[in-house]
């Protein structure tokens, strides 16, 4: 069984997320696959609406750490391991690079990078038990994957700072409030992607592609203007993992106890 399911139906192409055992966790096979499943699917002009969506309860709680390959990256010689941590900007990337309308269906704990896949597509769909969260920084690590360029540009900087800095979850009733999400519905995986099939097939039907293609082309040039300063996102986050205060915040986070940092 794959992690990256593609179905094609019609002019909507659906990728499903593919590991509800691991609550759809992000390893470094997985996220290839995708990317893999974005570059095909955007070289076919009968494709025009993409919807993102994920197996079981939850879209993604994140990235694997339990994934060998991760322990590898981080194992890995320095300059090794700044070209294989592209793997994540690489996703973030070929989302956003999709020249078709994308649709995030998004149930339960969308996290991390999951979060980020949310936020890269264009259109999000979150169901009634929506928690959208990012748990980095309280882990003791930065934000990386240009995330923090996708949250300023959909929730401003005071929220994105709220939002980073004290952990905050978002219920599916905030992220609408907060222009994070465009539409909410109904508790489960099976309701907000039926919603979301729904919908992408109404867009397929009455958008014309290559001018939603342009019009995409053109916010996201407006939207990802600061992208191009984010390169040291990749070195921050390596910098962050070799800080003693990431160590304690990871062990804490085992001991299920509050971390005491040392700024060190």
């Amino acid at each position: 069984m794959t992690d990256v399911t593609v179905d094609v139906a019609g002019a909507v192409a659906t990728l499903t997320l593919n590991r509800a055992p691991e609550r759809n966790r992000l390893s470094v096979a997985l996220m290839e696959n995708l990317i893999g499943a974005c570059e095909a699917i955007g070289d076919r002009d009968d494709v025009r609406v993409v919807v993102l969506q994920a197996a079981g309860r939850d879209f993604s709680v994140g990235a694997d750490l339990t994934d060998p390959a991760m322990h590898a990256i981080a194992a890995a010689p320095l300059g090794e391991r700044r070209r294989r941590l592209q793997v994540g900007p690489r996703l973030t990337h070929a989302i956003q690079a999709l020249p078709q309308t994308t649709i995030a269906a998004i149930q339960g704990y969308c996290l991390g990078g999951g979060a980020v896949i949310a936020l890269a597509s264009d259109l999000r769909i979150v169901a009634a038990d929506l928690t959208f969260g990012m748990p980095e920084v309280l882990r003791g690590l930065n934000m990386s994957w240009h995330s923090v360029a996708l949250l300023v540009g959909h929730l401003g900087p005071a929220r994105t700072k709220e939002l980073l800095i004290t952990e905050r979850t978002l219920d599916a009733e905030t992220a609408v409030a907060w222009g994070l999400a465009n539409r909410a519905g109904e508790a489960g995986p099976a309701a907000v992607q039926a919603a979301a099939a729904t919908w992408a097939r109404e867009l397929a039907g009455i958008v014309p592609p290559i001018q939603a293609s342009m019009i995409k082309e053109t916010v996201n040039a407006i939207a990802n203007a600061q992208t191009p300063m984010l390169h040291m996102d990749r070195d921050q986050f390596i910098l962050a993992q070799s800080s003693e205060d990431f160590r304690e915040a990871v062990q804490a986070f085992l001991d299920k106890r509050p971390p005491r940092f040392q700024n060190r």
